[in-house]
């Protein structure tokens, strides 16, 4: 039974008549109020109500859609590439942080963070130094060292006409193929080069004062990625994922590229090759640059060898090369990055062609890293995409977190 005491779903508000004909207006509804421990108690899952009417999304032919994705990105790639003097050198100023920053942190444990920044910095530029510096220096070097053996070029090139002869060539396609080939025009390849190298320096003014800003704010990046962590997790872990990674990626080549350049070297002495220990610093650097590395720190040595020596010292020139990259770069380094690079060698191979494509030389140099970002950040982090890693990982594994499938 119903209280009569209470009025019904549709009962009119009380009012009140007056004598003169006056009526008062019925008094304002109460408002319920809320506890206070009930407002602190926030349920979230009413904060944002369903709408009434449901989402509708169109669905696009996959032809269509592969036509846009298409377009898409080779828009990007233009943008890219418009840029690339802008994005190539930041990231690689990001990543070099990125490398020394465990130094850093350790640091600002017994110095002050200022002075830690200093130090962190003048490491960032030793770093940058020794990188362009030899290859200035070897391309120099190898200026300066192949005009001495002008007599010993045109001896070998008079033999090798002679050879092609022999093998039923003729004289007149040789001279067509040799017009006007000199070892004067190596000479100035190599000279373009080191100018080349040299030019940069006021280009790589941008590149130091990037370097000198990210030091500044490096101290606070674990702060903010904490905070980006409790809005976007998922983007958060996928930056501090990619960082791990492609620390371990310096890290690793690092150590590998010291081993490869006191080998090289060792063997270029024990050969009587010039130039040893500048050759030594070349294969250092060229072994940042997966795949063709190797071949670009070869080709300087084995010319001089050919020059100096003969066939004979350029072949042990190659044989020695030949062994020490398939031991250290090809068997021994991919046991240790596998875990830090996360990519097969065909992926490798084809990021090496494409980010060079992109951003030229410096591309060539941060292929992997370049690489490593995307597959941290648009595959690994989205279970939409992590297919891909079946074609692209080294070994895809679920139970590998750097790999999930």
């Amino acid at each position: 039974m119903s209280n009569p005491d209470q009025p019904g779903p549709d009962a009119q508000p009380e009012v009140a008549h007056h004598a003169d004909g006056t009526v008062d207006p019925a008094p304002a509804p109460v408002t319920p109020t809320v506890p206070a421990r009930e407002v602190r108690t926030v349920e979230r899952e009413h904060e944002h109500p369903e709408p009434a009417i449901p989402e509708m999304r169109a669905v696009l032919p996959p032809t269509l859609v592969l036509l846009l994705g298409i377009a898409g990105a080779v828009i990007a790639i233009g943008g890219l590439k418009s840029v690339a003097s802008i994005i190539a050198p930041t990231f690689l100023a990001i990543t070099l942080i990125i490398a020394v920053f465990p130094i850093y942190r350790a640091l600002s444990k017994v110095l002050p963070r200022a002075l830690g920044a200093i130090v962190m910095l003048l490491l960032l530029y030793g770093i940058l130094a020794l990188l362009v510096g030899s290859l200035g220096l070897a391309a120099g070097k190898l200026a300066t060292e192949l005009p001495k053996y002008t007599e010993t070029f045109d001896d070998l090139v008079a033999n090798g006409q002679d050879t092609l002869v022999g093998w039923g060539i003729t004289q007149e396609q040789i001279d067509n193929a040799m017009q006007g080939f000199e070892i004067k025009d190596l000479t100035g390849v190599a000279r373009s080069l080191a100018n080349t190298l040299g030019s940069l320096t006021t280009s790589m003014l941008f590149l130091l004062t990037v370097m000198l800003f990210l030091t500044m704010d490096a101290g606070g990046f674990p702060k903010r990625l904490r905070g980006v962590h409790r809005a976007k997790p998922d983007i958060a872990d996928a930056l501090a994922d990619f960082g791990e990674r492609v620390r371990k990626y310096w890290v690793v080549s690092t150590l590998f590229g010291i081993i490869v350049a006191v080998i090289d070297s060792i063997a270029l002495m024990i050969l009587d090759v010039p130039l040893p220990l500048t050759f030594g610093l070349l294969a250092f650097v060229t072994n940042y640059i997966p795949n063709i590395g190797f071949v670009i720190g070869l080709v300087p040595p084995a010319l001089l060898a050919l020059l100096d020596g003969g066939v004979e010292k350029l072949i042990w020139v190659v044989v020695v090369y030949s062994v020490a990259n398939f031991v250290i770069q090809t068997v021994l380094q991919p046991k240790f990055t596998g875990d830090a690079v996360g990519i097969n060698a065909t992926t490798a191979f084809l990021s090496l062609i494409f980010w060079s494509y992109v951003f030229g030389a410096l591309g060539a140099l941060l292929a992997i890293p370049f690489t490593l970002l995307v597959k941290s950040v648009l595959i690994d982090r989205d279970p939409k995409a992590r297919w891909l890693n079946q074609f692209i990982a080294s070994a895809p594994d679920e139970r590998r977190s750097a790999q999930p499938v």
